[in-house]
C-alpha cells in the first residue's frame, strides 16, 4: 500500500505424509500487486458512495467493471463485511491464494491468473487446502504478516505450477448479499513441479519497515 510496504513470495514442496522438504524456492520480492489492489484502497480512501455517484469501477476475474462504494445506499449501514476476505477453506478455489500454469509475464492490468489449476484430483489439479494466518509481528527490523495455503497433489501426476496470486472476496456494493472477487497480486513462479504425493505450500509475506 505504502513505498515501505514489501510482498515476498516461496514455495516450499514437502511430501505430503512424511512432511519432509522437498525443495524451497528462495524466498524473492514480488513485484506484482495489480491496478485492482489500488483501486480497492482507493475506494477506501475516498469513501466512495453510491448516492452522489462517487464509486471505483473495478475489474473482477470475470472481467467484468463493478462499480464498488463503501456504503449501502442512502444508508449509514456498512457494506464490508468479508472485506479484503482472503480466508477461503478447504477446496474453494474462488479466492484467497491461488496457483496457475501459465508462464506469461506479469501485468499491471491483470484481473486474474491466465490459467488457474482447479481445485480437485484429477489430472492438472490440486488439492487446495485452508489457509494459515501468521500473525503481524516484529522479525528483527521488520513487520511481517504472513499467509500460507497448502495445495496437495493427488492427481496421480506432474502438476506444473507457473503463476500465483491472491484473489479477494469482497462485499463492496449497496447490495449487502453480492460478494465479487478481485485479483490484488499475479506472481510467475517460474517452473515448479509437483509430483503426485507431494504438497506445495505457497507462502507471502507482507512486510513494512521503519
Amino acid at each position: 500500500m505504502f513505498a515501505n510496504m514489501k510482498l515476498y513470495l516461496q514455495i516450499t514442496i514437502t511430501d505430503t505424509k512424511t512432511g519432509k522438504i522437498i525443495r524451497r524456492t528462495r524466498k524473492r520480492l514480488s513485484r506484482s500487486f495489480v491496478i485492482q489492489y489500488l483501486q480497492m484502497i482507493e475506494a477506501s480512501f475516498r469513501h466512495a458512495y453510491a448516492a452522489t455517484g462517487d464509486t471505483v469501477s473495478i475489474k473482477d476475474t470475470s472481467n467484468t467493471a463493478r462499480d464498488c462504494l463503501m456504503t449501502n445506499t442512502g444508508a449509514v449501514t456498512y457494506a464490508l463485511n468479508g472485506f479484503f476476505a482472503v480466508d477461503a477453506l478447504e477446496d474453494d478455489d474462488t479466492y484467497g491464494i491461488v496457483v496457475g500454469s501459465d508462464n506469461t509475464a506479469e501485468d499491471n492490468l491483470d484481473y486474474k491468473l491466465n490459467t488457474q489449476i482447479a481445485d480437485g484430483a484429477v489430472a492438472g489439479e490440486l488439492d487446495y487446502s485452508a489457509h494459515t494466518f501468521i500473525t503481524s509481528a516484529e522479525v528483527g527490523a521488520n513487520v511481517d504478516f504472513q499467509i500460507q495455503r497448502p495445495f496437495i497433489n493427488n492427481s496421480g501426476g506432474n502438476v506444473t505450477i507457473e503463476e500465483a496470486g491472491i484473489y479477494i472476496k469482497t462485499i463492496f456494493s449497496a447490495n449487502a448479499a453480492t460478494a465479487w472477487i478481485f485479483c490484488i497480486v499475479r506472481d510467475t513462479t517460474g517452473t515448479v513441479t509437483v509430483a503426485d504425493g507431494q504438497t506445495a505450500t505457497v507462502d507471502y509475506t507482507f512486510r513494512t519497515t521503519v
